[in-house]
């Protein structure tokens, strides 16, 4: 390792790779298991239980370390031999392991393990708020965002003692790391277990599109990433750990990347800035795709997608026909046991969607976080007030929402808003990160989890629990099956999203902008209002486009979620509250919609259920189409994993 205490942190996917990496000058190696890591589609690579402990005896013969990736989200049906194996790898003696399930700390504290804990880059840990949060749980590193800018990285680094470790080299995807289940909407294949289907490698239409953009291009296809001439800004930064990408390449090649950048690295130590000009060089001359520098310097821009896609590595993956839901779809479930039911939240995007549905028996009006630039009705400190004080006064819970997307640069933001006096008089906080978490929990405001934190086990609720938090809602991946074994084992009350648009990526980069501004600031500042935009794929699916107040582009899934069907099935399972996503709906919609749910949850309590009538309605208020997906997966063999 270098004097300077930098590490070199390499990409080992077979027992060849292993050795070759080492070879050519890695400090640490990190690898994963055959079970629990992200890259999973290809049963050849990983490494056995008896490899794993062999590559740990041959990397620390040689003074390299070994962290081995559990970066998985987990099912409840998963947990007790994930605790073994957690047991195996202290055993094992590796260095540390790579997480993003909130039920591994937990784990690793029951079973008095005291494995090393790096965040990974899919907790997206993007402000430092979060990095606090993760030290004061006992990790000793965490993985930041490839989505942060170099200032963000040195101003976490100020705030924070948690070591830092930052990606240099590969591939990157569009959407904000964690949050993308558009694979899971399509195919029931979530990215966060490491079965993506890559959506953002596919070909697209822009809608509307000036001639110059006529035809298919592929508009989220992120080129690779490469930062080996900035190795000396981010070691300026904080960063001590670089991060090259790659369990899946082949040997030879994930070796000339560790050379490349070993060179460079200790180029800079003994001040030779020309050899790290040479690297650079080199390592342009073997890319696979285009190179940028991502969001180092300036956010997610057109000069970082490869529209062509003539130097797209195969992958073979392409859209399918999804089916809407049908009047032949409605399931048939028998009258329930008359009792209690679920209580009803509705999302709203303003005050006059908020007064709207607060007469209308909803529990919990939840304001939304992240405005839309194209919508009339968004929330600014004098609405929000106002529906502190409504939402008191006529006994409905009032819960507010922090973004989807929390970096370094948005917390100050979070921060303000969260601090003033009045906020005392909401019903809890919803929070999408750690980093708004831990600002909401020091606040001493109530807290609820997000989807954006991606809860998919009892365990990782009692962890929350632990942390202060009163409710959690359900992962947007889970299926039938591990829904169930998850509200069986929470120690919290669940909500449950039944209703709405299902958000599939969360980017920095404005494919409106691209298109139509084409680095026209100006040009920028109304493109946003000017038509609805969408993708579209080769089956003529459209994916619609919205951009939020700060900038960042959220793009859905053709149909929307629908899961009123469903209802007797929900109550059975012990759901506390079920959520409709309304702040994307027209007010004369959402108040059907509301009234759709109300009337069937009355009907539940009462023991009855004919449910058919209002799930008639709902099909005609969608005529794009509603899904069940992923809870209820259309494609055979995927109710549950």
């Amino acid at each position: 390792m270098s004097k300077k205490g930098l590490e070199l942190l390499a990409p080992a996917g077979k027992w060849e790779s292993l050795e070759t990496v080492i070879e050519q000058g890695a400090d640490a190696v990190y690898l994963g298991g055959k079970r629990f890591n992200m890259r999973l589609l290809r049963p050849d690579f990983n490494f056995s239980d008896e490899q794993l402990m062999d590559a740990v005896s041959f990397a620390h013969d040689r003074g390299v370390k070994v962290y081995v990736t559990v970066n998985n989200l987990y099912f409840q049906s998963e947990i007790n031999e994930l605790a073994d194996y957690l047991a195996f790898l202290e055993e094992a003696g590796c260095d540390g392991i790579i997480v993003q399930d909130l039920a591994v700390p937990l784990l690793l504290q029951r079973l008095g393990l005291k494995l090393p804990l790096h965040a990974s880059v899919q907790m997206g840990v993007a402000n430092a708020e979060a990095a606090r949060f993760l030290d004061e749980q006992g990790f000793s590193r965490g993985i930041l965002s490839k989505n942060l800018s170099l200032d963000e990285i040195r101003d976490i680094h100020q705030r924070t003692s948690l070591e830092l470790e930052f990606f240099v080299h590969g591939d990157v995807c569009i959407s904000h790391t964690g949050q993308c289940y558009m694979s899971s909407f399509f195919f029931g294949e979530s990215a966060n277990r490491g079965r993506c289907r890559k959506p953002c490698r596919w070909k697209y239409r822009f809608l509307p599109s000036p001639d110059r953009w006529e035809g298919v291009h592929y508009f989220l296809a992120h080129k690779d990433l490469c930062l080996v001439g900035y190795l000396d800004r981010l070691i300026e930064a904080g960063v001590r750990s670089f991060k090259i990408e790659g369990r899946m390449r082949d040997p030879e090649y994930a070796g000339f990347l560790v050379r490349c950048y070993r060179r460079a690295l200790d180029a800079l130590e003994a001040g030779e800035t020309e050899v790290v000009s040479e690297a650079e060089k080199e390592l342009y001359s073997r890319r696979i795709r285009e190179f940028t520098t991502g969001s180092l310097f300036s956010r997610t821009g057109a000069d970082c997608i490869g529209y062509s896609g003539e130097r797209e590595p195969f992958f073979p993956t392409s859209s399918i026909e999804v089916t809407p839901l049908g009047r032949d779809d409605y399931p048939q479930f028998k009258a329930p046991t008359p009792g209690s039911v679920p209580s009803l939240s509705v999302k709203v995007g303003g005050l006059e969607a908020f007064f709207g549905v607060i007469g209308r028996g909803v529990d919990t009006v939840i304001i939304g976080g992240d405005g839309f630039k194209n919508s009339k009705d968004n929330w600014d400190e004098a609405s929000l007030l106002r529906a502190i004080q409504a939402g008191n006064d006529k006994g409905v819970s009032v819960v507010l929402e922090t973004p989807r997307i929390v970096t370094q640069k948005d917390l100050d933001g979070v921060i303000t808003l969260l601090s003033i006096p009045e906020m005392k008089g909401l019903s809890a906080v919803m929070v999408h990160d750690l980093g708004s978490l831990r600002i909401a929990r020091e606040l001493g405001l109530a807290v609820w989890a997000g989807y954006g934190l991606n809860l998919t086990n009892g365990t990782s609720v009692k962890f929350l629990a632990s942390q202060g938090v009163q409710r959690v809602t359900a992962s947007l991946e889970l299926k039938l099956a591990d829904l169930k074994n998850m509200v069986e084992k929470s120690c919290l009350e669940i909500e449950l999203m039944v209703q709405g648009p299902l958000c599939g990526m969360i980017t920095d980069y404005c494919p409106i902008q691209a298109v139509w501004a084409e680095g026209d600031d100006d040009g920028c500042k109304t493109a946003c209002n000017r038509a609805e935009y969408c993708l579209e794929d080769e089956y003529q699916q459209r994916f619609r486009i919205l951009n939020d107040d700060r900038c960042r582009t959220h793009i859905f899934f053709p149909l929307d979620l629908c899961l009123f069907g469903y209802l007797p099935l929900i109550k059975d399972m012990g759901i506390n509250s079920i959520r409709i996503e309304g702040h994307y709906y027209r007010l004369d919609t959402l108040l059907e919609v509301v009234d759709i749910y109300r009337d069937g949850l009355r009907d539940l309590a009462q023991g009855r259920w004919e449910g058919e009538k209002g799930y008639r309605r709902l099909l005609r208020l969608f005529a794009h189409g509603l899904t069940t997906n992923p809870l209820v997966h259309r494609l055979a063999g995927l109710e549950a994993d």
